[in-house]
């Protein structure tokens, strides 16, 4: 609920701020129509239909586990990966990851295991249960973006990756 009411505040406040000289996009005048708010309930929505899709599949796992999931299993690093690359690649804290990787381990999907060279560092790769889950849900993955994607030609996406990217490398561009 507190991380809710954060990204809101932090929607409201870029929705509803004076915009400066530097603006170059008119911003719009209602809540709903800034795009963190978009962005956030199409994420809310692809959520929901992956954990749906998880759990119809025989894998109730969260979209944040299946994403850990997909990642070590597309990996080409062996023996899995690191927490630490999970954190980066996914934007989370080391704690998240670590809630992450406890779950998926109690539901037999990853195992943990110190690495050879540097006995400080702990990989993270999947189980024959895991490989099997991840098999299993790409295709159901692959369904849910061709969904979103059915209206939208090549031109927009590569445009929206493109306009999306730029916002993103601009906020991480800010400085405290």
């Amino acid at each position: 609920m507190i991380g809710k009411i954060l990204m809101m505040s932090t929607i409201g406040i870029v929705n509803l701020c004076g915009y400066g000289s530097s603006m170059t996009v008119a911003m719009p005048k209602r809540f709903e129509d800034g795009l963190g708010y978009l962005v956030h309930h199409l994420m809310y929505a692809f959520r929901q239909m992956l954990a749906e899709q998880c759990a119809a599949s025989g894998y109730p796992i969260t979209a944040d586990e299946l994403a850990v999931v997909m990642i070590i299993h597309q990996s080409e690093e062996k023996p899995g990966l690191t927490q630490k690359q999970l954190a980066d690649t996914l934007a989370k804290d080391k704690a998240v990851i670590t809630r992450l990787l406890n779950s998926l381990a109690a539901k037999a999907l990853v195992v943990r295991a110190t690495d050879e060279v540097d006995r400080r560092v702990v990989r993270a790769s999947l189980t024959e249960l895991g490989v099997e889950a991840a098999e299993k849900l790409r295709p159901k993955l692959m369904e849910i973006l061709k969904q979103a994607y059915s209206d939208i030609s090549e031109e927009e996406f590569h445009l929206t990756r493109d306009v999306l990217g730029r916002m993103l490398r601009n906020v991480k561009g800010v400085s405290p």
